[in-house]
């Protein structure tokens, strides 16, 4: 059997013509929201799809699962991965303020858990290395790069030498070649990372360039590579990870790596101002 296939969706498709009617019905309701199957005992997930439970049974059995426990075993793991298919919750009769109340509620636990848990003295040491760096490098693959954009935006504004990477048309190494102990790379590394990002972090750390790491809570192998590790608590409400606790956390670490080089930030801010008004970049 395929790796495709040995998931829980892909096995469905597999079998779906040598399934009954009923259990049709049932594949149907997992295929809307696999992730319910982690949450659901077998009871449960067969009064959702309006089926038995010994059709449950039979059901995952015809996709070549050992048991309901196997079954769910691999859709938590699908779910701790940060899978968005897993992540879905079910079809809800839920009226809409009260989702977005409940959206609200978990966004602010995520902020005020994520700041919590900061650790004052490593941040500290991290802007300190930020403001002091020759070359700043904010490193990010997929939805990570979207929070290391954020991160680049802002420094670049305070920093005379900020990089983002991986850049289209480049190679790593094209970069990394001149990077030193003068430098400070930030990765960012988010659930279902890529493994090229522990690779670069294993590199630079031969290198001996520091590194800042950002990750949700489940921070994974990259983190031994890394100086100072910033955890954020990530979960949502819906499908999707929340980066309310991201993006603050962020912002705070660029403001006082402004606060930090003060004349200096100062300086170049006013420097890049200058040119905005006489370019007529902005409005």
């Amino acid at each position: 059997m395929s790796a495709k296939a040995a998931t829980l969706e892909g096995r469905i498709r597999q079998h779906w013509d040598q399934l009954s009617s009923h259990e049709q019905r049932l594949a149907d309701v997992l295929l809307a929201a696999p992730g319910q199957l982690a949450m659901n005992t077998a009871t449960e997930l067969a009064h959702s799809a309006g089926v038995s439970k010994a059709t449950t049974t039979r059901f995952f059995r015809h996709l070549g699962y050992e048991s309901y426990e196997a079954a769910r075993r691999q859709a938590r793991e699908m779910q701790s991965s940060g899978s968005p298919l897993y992540l879905q919750p079910a079809p809800s009769a839920s009226p809409l303020a009260s989702i977005m109340q409940q959206h609200l509620e978990k966004e602010i636990a995520n902020l005020v858990n994520s700041y919590r848990t900061l650790d004052s003295e490593q941040l500290q040491q991290a802007v300190t290395a930020i403001s002091q760096a020759r070359r700043v490098v904010v490193m990010g693959w997929r939805h990570s790069q979207t929070i290391a954009h954020l991160i680049y935006r802002d420094l670049i504004h305070i920093h005379s030498d900020v990089r983002l990477l991986p850049r289209p048309g480049d190679s790593l190494a094209e970069h990394m070649a001149a990077l030193t102990a003068q430098d400070v790379v930030i990765c960012v590394g988010l659930r279902r990372r890529m493994p090229a990002l522990e690779t670069a972090m294993n590199a630079l750390a031969e290198r001996n360039v520091p590194m800042l790491y950002i990750a949700d809570v489940l921070s994974g192998k990259p983190a031994r590579h890394a100086q100072w590790v910033i955890r954020c608590h990530t979960d949502s409400s819906l499908i999707f990870d929340s980066t309310a606790a991201l993006s603050g956390v962020c912002n705070l670490l660029c403001s006082l790596v402004a606060r930090q080089m003060g004349k200096a930030s100062n300086d170049h801010l006013a420097q890049i101002e200058a040119l905005h008004q006489s370019l007529d970049e902005l409005e």
